[in-house]
């Protein structure tokens, strides 16, 4: 309300004398090394992964979620971050610890997809659908 008179009316409300409110000062939470390691003892599989790749890279967790396989280069042992923080792009370091388990997983998830493209029968469910329509098809629950 008081911005409302203030800034769109150009008035003054002088019946109330009031102050912003200010933002505290926080001072942000940083684990220890012993801490991190505690809990990285507790995960395993891809979430240490991603966990890893998080702290060593100085990512946020958003950050991490939405990183790409073209955002990491091993090569070069950097990790694009788009659309961060203040919707900017930046670049921060690959861990090297993690470069032979992250290509790993690339690779285990390129032969999942491999295999997957090789077993065309939900495909061909979907084909079947399309061509008859949504009431063309019955459900084996339907004969019942």
């Amino acid at each position: 309300m008081i911005s409302l008179f203030r800034e769109v009316l150009k008035r003054d409300l002088k019946f109330l004398d009031t102050e912003r409110a200010k933002k505290p000062h926080r001072i942000p939470v940083v684990l220890t090394t012993s801490e991190v390691t505690t809990i990285f003892r507790y995960l395993k599989g891809r979430d240490l992964l991603f966990a890893r790749i998080l702290y060593g890279g100085g990512l946020r967790h958003y950050e991490g979620l939405r990183l790409r396989v073209k955002d990491v280069d091993v090569e070069a042992r950097q990790l694009i971050v788009r659309d961060g923080k203040g919707a900017k792009d930046r670049v921060t370091v690959l861990p090297e610890s993690v470069i032979a388990d992250l290509l790993a997983q690339k690779e285990m998830v390129r032969r999942l997809h491999v295999a997957d493209l090789a077993d065309v029968s939900t495909t061909m469910i979907y084909t079947h659908v399309s061509r008859s329509g949504p009431l063309g098809v019955k459900s084996p629950r339907d004969r019942l």
